[in-house]
C-alpha cells in the first residue's frame, strides 16, 4: 500500500509542472514530494503538509500559467488528494499485517466510493465556484481555492484520526 501512496503523491507532485513548468513549481513540488513521502512512512499530519504544499504548487502553477484552470484537472487532482491520505493511512494501520482477499476487496470498494464521492463533491464545488467567480474577479483566485482546499483536506485528516479506534498497545 506505501507504493500506491507513493505513486499517488508522485502523481500529485507532477501535475503542476505539466500546467507550468518553472524552477518554483518544480522546488515547491520537490519539498511537497519529500513531505509527502515522509508522511507515507511516518505519520498523517506530516503526509498532510505535503498534500498542502502540493496545493500551494497547483495553484502557483495556475498562477504562472495565467489561464483558467480546467475542471477536469481539478477534479482528478482532488480524488488524488482524497485516495492519497486514504491509502497512506490504509498502509500505516495494515503495516506488517496478512491481508486477505475479503479485505483488500472491501479497501477497494471503499476507495472507489471514497474517489467518487470525492469527485461529484469537487465537481459541485466547481460549479459553484464557477458561478461566483463568473460574477466576481479575483486575482487571487486560485490561492483562494488553494486554501480552500487545504482546510477541506485538513478536515478529512482530523475525521481519519478520529476514526481510528484506539491502540490496544
Amino acid at each position: 500500500m506505501r507504493r500506491l501512496a507513493a505513486v499517488l503523491a508522485l502523481i500529485l507532485v507532477s501535475a503542476p509542472l505539466l500546467i507550468a513548468p518553472s524552477t518554483s513549481v518544480l522546488g515547491l513540488g520537490a519539498a511537497a514530494l519529500i513531505l509527502c513521502a515522509l508522511g507515507i512512512l511516518v505519520a498523517t499530519p506530516v503526509l498532510v503538509g505535503g498534500i498542502v504544499l502540493a496545493l500551494g504548487e497547483y495553484a502557483l502553477a495556475l498562477r504562472l500559467a495565467g489561464g483558467a484552470p480546467r475542471l477536469g484537472g481539478a477534479v482528478l487532482l482532488g480524488v488524488v488528494l482524497a485516495l492519497l491520505l486514504e491509502t497512506a493511512e490504509f498502509g500505516r494501520r495494515a503495516h506488517h499485517a496478512a491481508i486477505g482477499p475479503g479485505v483488500f476487496l472491501a479497501q477497494i470498494r471503499s476507495w472507489a466510493v471514497h474517489g467518487a464521492l470525492t469527485g461529484a463533491g469537487a465537481l459541485v464545488a466547481s460549479a459553484l465556484a464557477s458561478g461566483i467567480g463568473a460574477s466576481l474577479r479575483l486575482p487571487w483566485a486560485p490561492a483562494v481555492a488553494a486554501a480552500g482546499g487545504a482546510v477541506a483536506l485538513v478536515a478529512v485528516a482530523l475525521a481519519l484520526a478520529a476514526a481510528r479506534p484506539p491502540s490496544s498497545d
